[in-house]
């Protein structure tokens, strides 16, 4: 193992820490803390308080995985093993997760204006929290569709 791979190495653990942190908290904030302030919280001021505090961790996922992702790409993209299936879902990761990236930079500026219907659905918390689900899920099958094409 090179300098190099230690870096790549350092990357990747970057990249799932951020995403980690951001859908795990995500995950917090929708099961336990709404359900369990809904009651306990009529006004919401502690979830606003909440959702004020887990902001910076949101911001700094985004930013972490911004620019790990790129140079994962990158490095993956240049090796032999990226067939088109891996570039395919690769890409459709990439949709997903610049969704998620603008439903998380929306979703405190459309607070004030609490958009219902079709709007809530697409882009609120649960949509944000499934749409990074999903990423996480499309990151495993990435990770096997790379190793079996260095299988061959």
């Amino acid at each position: 193992m090179d300098a190099l791979d230690v870096i790549l190495l350092i990357i990747r653990w970057a990249h799932a820490l951020a995403a980690v942190a951001w859908i795990g908290g995500s995950l917090f904030m929708l099961l336990a803390a709404r359900p369990a302030l809904r009651n306990a919280d009529p006004k919401g001021l502690v979830g606003r308080a909440l959702a004020v505090e887990f902001r910076p961790v949101v911001t700094t996922a985004i930013a972490v995985l911004i620019v790990s992702g790129v140079i994962l790409t990158v490095d993956r993209l240049t090796s032999d093993a990226a067939g088109i299936a891996y570039t395919a879902v690769l890409v459709a990761k990439i949709v997903l997760a610049v969704y998620a990236f603008g439903v998380a930079w929306l979703l405190p500026r459309r607070r004030e204006q609490q958009a219902g219907g079709i709007r809530r659905v697409l882009a609120g918390p649960t949509a944000l929290t499934v749409v990074g689900v999903v990423v996480i899920g499309l990151a495993d099958v990435l990770t096997w569709l790379f190793e079996r094409g260095l299988v061959g």
